[in-house]
């Protein structure tokens, strides 16, 4: 039976339901701009947020039946129409700077952007760029870009970004925070202002990003917030009879924060905020975090700036991951192309004996305590692993897990027997290696017992706060230590993609190669037993021939002289005989040159000469089983 999940009002959450807040449709803006949602086809307005009379001169009661065109010279919506009449579902955010309207006395910046039919305009007030920024925001994205670009590695790049976007931004704080594979995150670089605490190394769970919110992150690489204490502006509806239903703000960046982050902003001290994604792969690897103890307002030029130095930082931050893990491949390449040679040198050897054995063994290959090679119940180890009962256990628990590669850094999480053996195999990277028999690689990792400093203790993220009797976020983010037990260092991605490229290689490259090794010999061997049978019959006949002559030569034979003379014509004839069919190399023999050659030995120079013996008929030639056959007769008779 299904459960149904109450739907959730934008700010009325707390922390069991703020994963389904509807962010993205918040129905209010903050105050510090005017938003207008207005039909793209004839550009009339919809609905309006923020003051309005005070950006555009427009008065409450003159709202209706208004267009574009009534707050702007049409010079001006000239750029804006044109990205508008675009026939695309959605238009990305463009900026249009010192915007002049009909009725405001004050130039303005506007943000353009729409979702369907609706388009959406979010006006600012033009204000000068601050003291900390040097030249335009094109010279300052091309310095931000060379300084990142002068440096090599991740832990330098980091370093380089937070200084850099501090120094065009003037926030009290700026951090590289990346986000785990368990969805926590902790602090990587920092630069901050003298007399602040540091932030650097703390970790935050997953729980202080909603799900929902991350999503936004990945959608727009920018997200402000200038004053954290501020009064939201309801969107309301021009037209009478406007439903005035909340449109898609997902892009707005004067879009409405929720309460629940407000507060946690407040409970850190912070009162404005700017963050950039980082992105990898098109998923949010991390974000460069500004924070700031008073409002801070940064201009739509400084935001486009440091949008584009998000989207170029990412890209070089995607070309040092390329280029750790064209590393890692070229070691793995080396390494397999090493047991590749083993293995064809040594095809009589167990496969999982050479694939433990030596240098460049499977312990090389990923980075782990010890290894183990268990194949059609044969079992090879390397390293510090649990005994061979155990591992036989793993692996028909392993058979029923789904997939060719498993990997846990908690196995006893999930095979519990594992428990009594964490201080070997309390990290678990397994890869199966036959389709047809049960057969799996298994790295293990040992505990790595260690300390991770968190911002405020994960367990008690909460505390009834001003919101009223519900959860709400932590009050505290003192430094707060836990030590990790029955865990190992997690596995990279770049550990299970090797992991995945191994066993790809041993099932289509090494296992392939030996079967075909192997049939080979079997081919050669059975070859090897015609051959020897053809030998034992041959000297089995031969034997049999020798038999025979002898039989015969002492039947014939009335005296030891005459026998021994006998049996030397018989084999003199034999010899003689085969040598001929030799010669003939498996042409044939006359029978002519056959039977003269038998008759040869057995005629006596008085016998020649009476002409006693004449052989007469065709020149027949026979091939070797006629030939002797007959020859035999001929000896024998």
């Amino acid at each position: 039976m299904s459960t149904i999940v109450a739907p959730v009002r934008f700010g009325d959450v707390d922390l069991t339901s703020c994963d389904r807040e509807p962010i993205d449709c918040p129905g209010s803006i903050q105050p510090h701009g005017v938003l207008l949602v207005f039909d793209r086809r004839d550009l009339a307005i919809r609905q309006v947020a923020g003051d309005a009379l005070a950006l555009l001169g427009l008065e409450p009661r003159g709202r209706t039946a208004l267009t574009l065109f009534d707050l702007f010279e049409t010079e001006a919506l000239g750029p804006m129409v044109e990205r508008l009449a675009a026939p695309a579902r959605t238009v990305a955010p463009s900026i249009l700077l010192g915007l002049a309207p009909r009725l405001g006395q004050r130039r303005l910046n506007a943000t353009i952007h729409a979702e369907d039919e609706l388009g959406i305009i979010e006006l600012e007030p033009a204000i000068r760029a601050g003291a900390t920024v040097s030249g335009d925001a094109m010279s300052l994205v091309k310095a931000m870009v060379a300084a990142v670009q002068a440096v090599d590695g991740f832990e330098a790049g980091f370093r380089i970004a937070a200084v850099q976007v501090r120094a065009a931004l003037g926030f009290d704080r700026v951090m590289v925070y990346r986000f785990l594979r368990d969805g926590s995150g902790t602090v990587v670089a920092e630069d901050m202002a003298e007399g602040l605490e540091s932030f650097l190394g703390l970790h935050y769970p997953a729980s202080d990003l909603p799900r929902q919110a991350r999503a936004l992150y990945q959608r727009n690489w920018l997200r402000l917030i200038p004053d954290a204490g501020y009064g939201p502006a309801p969107l309301e509806a021009v037209a009478a009879g406007d439903t005035g239903a909340a449109p898609d703000m997902s892009q707005c960046i004067l879009r409405s924060v929720s309460p629940v982050h407000l507060e946690y902003l407040k409970n850190m001290g912070v009162a404005a905020s700017l963050s950039i994604s980082i992105l990898h792969q098109q998923t949010l690897w991390g974000l460069i975090a500004c924070h700031h103890r008073t409002p801070r307002h940064v201009t739509a030029d400084l935001r486009a700036a440091c949008e584009l130095f998000g989207q170029i930082f990412s890209f070089h931050m995607a070309a040092w991951i390329e280029a750790d893990s064209a590393r890692r491949r070229i070691k793995a390449r080396a390494i397999q192309e090493s047991l590749t040679a083993r293995l064809l040198q040594s095809p009589d050897a167990a496969i999982p004996s050479v694939l433990v054995a030596g240098g460049g063994s499977l312990l090389d290959l990923i980075g782990s305590s010890g290894v183990a090679v268990w194949l059609e119940g044969e079992l090879h180890t390397a390293g510090e692993t649990p005994p061979a009962a155990f591992i036989a256990e793993l692996v028909s628990w392993l058979a029923g897990q789904p997939g060719p590669v498993i990997e846990t850094c908690q196995l006893s999480a999930v095979f519990p027997p594992a428990l009594p053996f964490v201080t070997q195999a309390s990290g678990l990277l397994a890869v199966s290696l036959s389709h047809r028999t049960v057969g799996y690689v298994m790295w293990f990792r040992a505990e790595w017992v260690r300390s991770i400093t968190w911002a405020g203790d994960p367990r008690k993220p909460v505390e009834v706060g001003p919101l009223g009797e519900r959860l709400t976020p932590r009050r505290s983010f003192d430094a707060w230590r836990e030590d990790t037990r029955q865990q190992a260092a997690p596995w990279e991605a770049m550990d299970i993609e090797v992991a995945h490229g191994f066993r790809h290689w041993l099932l289509e490259t090494v296992l392939r190669q030996v079967d075909r090794i192997r049939r080979e010999r079997e081919t050669a061997l059975e070859r090897q037993s015609l051959l020897m049978a053809e030998l034992d019959h041959r000297v089995k006949n031969t034997l049999a021939s020798i038999q025979a002559i002898v039989w015969h030569s002492m039947d014939s034979s009335t005296s030891l002289e005459g026998f021994a003379g006998a049996l030397v014509q018989r084999v003199h004839a034999l010899a003689y005989a085969h040598g001929l069919m030799a010669a003939a190399h498996g042409k044939g023999v006359a029978i002519r040159d056959l039977i003269e050659s038998e008759l040869a030995p057995f005629r006596s120079a008085k016998a020649a000469k009476a002409n006693n013996l004449r052989v007469a008929g065709a020149d027949i030639v026979r091939g070797a089983k006629v030939r002797a056959g007959f020859r035999r007769g001929l000896i024998m008779g």
